[in-house]
């Protein structure tokens, strides 16, 4: 399943524990492992990401000027070898299926159950498509929206949705506050069975990482993670080999992108952070959505910029790599767990029991990485792990034998 990769938390069992407090599994040196950073240091084993980079400049490549019908193109979505956008608000409610040789309109799709309040990003899994309408310039939005819609409809007009809506666990300030606030929110995507938000702050130029379920019904974005940006958040991807990438401007018009790397689990702020600076307005235009297409190569799409009252630059769609930056010699090799394993009911109600064929320790930790319960599994034996008085969701139980480690998914409900 596209986006579904536990690479990082391989690594993390190798290196050592998450921040929050897994226990090491060997003797760990902490520091820069990447060699392209300024402070890289070659005897360091763990990365605890300190990394540091010498300004990075960056020149997209233009494909083509969009129609004009999306001068206000504001999210992009690879999907099954398919380019979709789609325009933010005040627009109709429409998914347009773009030719990425020429950026020239293939095919209309129509949200049927679904109104552009302000539509912001794309995101996608195996079985679906997700569409943001979650930009909140003015702050006093209490509708906030994704809508989830079936990959087997891409290939009919019409399209019906299911809906998540959701509100952020710490916003207590719902009064009008045009683009003086820090709950706006324009970028999004699907990682390890959940969705991930991140804010586009107008006061503090920061961005906090919430995470959210991909399941229909109301729900709470639950605060993971902040960082310090420098500038307004427009769009995210995450790549097939775990690369994310947010995409935004600053508020003097130049454009940027945090490429964020070798990070723990889906602490996305915990690894490398390099910014590339994409230039500026004058040659990119209005930088707003950003996708993966193939490998580490991607597409951004960006609205029309107006430069000044008589002059308006045209929506494009721009290409872009990063695969310079990405050294594969700082990546660690998956663990080899030799174990069979038997973990069951899954989902559970009560009791989880587990049977292996050799002795294991094992950890419990829910989806923000808090110790549930611990012990060590005898082979021959079976061990009851009591979850009910767990809250229903999603936990992961770390395994470990004598040569290695792994994780398993538990669902409680």
């Amino acid at each position: 399943m596209r986006h579904q990769y536990f690479f990082q938390w391989y690594k993390l069992l190798l290196l050592g524990g998450l921040l929050i407090g897994l226990p090491a599994l060997g003797n760990a040196q902490p520091g820069c492992t990447d060699p392209q950073a300024s402070n890289y240091d070659n005897t360091a084993t763990a990365n605890d990401g300190s990394c540091v980079y010498d300004p990075t400049n960056y020149s997209l490549q233009l494909i083509a000027e969009l129609p004009a019908v999306l001068k206000e193109c504001s999210g992009i979505q690879w999907i099954d070898d398919e380019l979709y956008i789609h325009n933010d608000a005040g627009n109709a409610e429409q998914i347009y299926r773009i030719d990425p040789g020429t950026g020239l309109i293939a095919f209309n799709h129509l949200l049927e159950n679904g109104d552009n309040v302000d539509w912001e990003d794309l995101t996608e899994n195996a079985d679906y498509l997700f569409l943001g309408d979650f930009g909140n310039n003015i702050g006093n939005r209490t509708d906030l929206t994704i809508y989830r819609i079936a990959k087997t409809e891409l290939d009919v007009v019409l399209l019906e949705a299911d809906k998540i809506t959701f509100t952020f666990e710490d916003q207590t300030d719902f009064s009008e506050q045009p683009n003086n606030h820090d709950f706006d929110c324009e970028a999004m995507v699907y990682y390890n069975d959940s969705l991930h938000l991140f804010t586009k702050n107008w006061v503090d130029e920061r961005t906090r990482h919430y995470v959210l379920t991909a399941e229909p019904g109301d729900h709470t974005a639950r605060l993971r993670e902040s960082y310090d940006v420098q500038g307004l958040i427009t769009s995210a991807d995450i790549s097939d080999s775990g690369e994310l990438v947010l995409l935004g401007y600053t508020a003097t018009g130049l454009n940027f992108m945090w490429l964020l790397f070798d990070f723990q689990g889906a602490q996305f702020f915990s690894g490398n952070k390099r910014r590339i600076e994409l230039g500026n307005g004058l040659t990119n235009s209005q930088t707003e959505g950003i996708t993966f297409q193939e490998g580490r190569n991607g597409l951004i799409c960006s609205e029309a910029f107006e430069v000044s009252q008589t002059l308006t630059l045209p929506q494009k769609l721009l290409a872009f790599s990063i695969e310079d930056w990405i050294d594969e010699t700082t990546r660690v090799e998956d663990l080899e767990f030799t174990a069979q394993v038997q973990l069951y009911p899954n989902p559970a109600t009560e009791t989880l029991f587990l049977q292996a064929d050799k002795n294991l320790s094992w950890q419990a930790y829910d989806e923000q990485g808090r110790l549930m319960i611990s012990g060590r599994y005898l082979q021959g034996t079976t061990t009851r792990i009591e979850c009910g008085h767990w809250s229903a969701g999603v936990y992961w139980i770390q395994l470990e034998d004598a040569q290695g480690a792994k994780l398993s998914k538990a669902i409680t409900r």
